[in-house]
């Protein structure tokens, strides 16, 4: 007796018929890193570095992260706050809706929308106290 997956071959014909949509990037404020999977932990540092030098123009950092790149922004945290020092922090984890979209590469094919939930980090570093009732708030340390 031979089983046949069928819940690959699906994917692997929607595959074939479908292309997804490309969606440009939101831009990302001047004090507000958005770490992606694939970037460079140190690349991140000196950005914060360079923001965090500049307090008349700057009093926070909002550093965001979504999905497995989530573990790389807590590593750009910890980084900050033990090189820098200093600096007040709130965590917030959330989850953010996105909704892929695809378009046929086969005429007489509908476009095809798929939602998907993904978890979600933001953490505001800054020099002065900033709420002290939010749930993720940690005081600051000295460096």
């Amino acid at each position: 007796m031979i089983l046949i997956d069928f819940s690959a071959r699906k994917s692997l014909i929607f595959m074939e018929a479908y292309i997804k949509v490309i969606k440009p990037r939101e831009e990302a404020k001047k004090n507000e890193i958005k770490v992606a999977l694939s970037g460079a932990i140190n690349k991140y540092f000196r950005y914060a570095n360079q923001i965090l030098a500049k307090p008349e123009e700057f009093d926070h950092i909002t550093i965001r992260a979504s999905g497995n790149a989530i573990r790389k922004a807590i590593i750009l945290v910890e980084d900050i706050k033990q090189k820098i020092g200093d600096l007040h922090q709130v965590n917030k984890i959330h989850t953010m809706t996105v909704v892929d979209r695809y378009e046929p590469k086969i005429e007489g094919l509908v476009v095809q929308e798929m939602t998907r939930h993904v978890t979600a980090y933001d953490c505001t570093l800054s020099r002065k106290p900033i709420d002290l009732e939010e749930p993720g708030y940690q005081a600051a340390k000295p460096a």
